[in-house]
């Protein structure tokens, strides 16, 4: 598709961009393994990745044998659901709460809590809770450990402090 051609190459310029952006940020008198510029990169290499898939999507499909659709021919059976208003909503809510919530609770509990009601509003099959529930305690604690100790960021304690 040529719309996914236009974006993923403005995704790939955006890319390039941010990676020079990054190169010109002022690098810390002492010299560290971890300067301002890495996460940035990252960032940055992510959108050139992302970008060039986007080209290239196309050409796969043709490949494993799945042509897109001429512009202009609609597939019969395409009928996009309505959105659910709920939902979004009660995400957005969610998202309110866990902002309001960050710094009082900390960011762990905050997370955690975070994480268990979006799960919840997004209705998951019960099943899926098994699954879901070591995730949603160990994403957050493995997250502040990564940043708090390894990186030397300060995120809010709160409640376990």
């Amino acid at each position: 598709m040529l719309r996914d051609s236009v974006i993923g190459l403005a995704v790939a310029a955006l890319g390039v961009v941010y990676w020079r952006a990054a190169g010109a940020l002022p690098q810390p008198l002492l010299r560290q393994a971890v300067g301002p510029d890495v996460f940035p990169r990252l960032v940055a290499g992510a959108l050139m990745a992302l970008g060039v898939l986007l080209v290239i999507a196309p050409l796969l499909r043709r490949v494993a044998g799945r042509a897109p659709r001429p512009a202009g021919v609609p597939e019969t059976a395409e009928v996009e659901p309505a959105p659910d208003w709920r939902t979004i909503a009660l995400v957005l809510l969610g998202l309110g709460l866990y902002a309001l919530a960050f710094e009082r609770l900390g960011f762990v509990v905050a997370t955690i809590l975070f994480m268990a009601y979006e799960v919840f509003v997004m209705e998951v099959e019960r099943t899926w809770w098994l699954w879901a529930a070591p995730a949603i305690v160990l994403i957050p604690v493995v997250l502040y450990v990564l940043f708090v100790k390894l990186l030397g960021v300060t995120l809010p304690a709160g409640v376990l402090g």
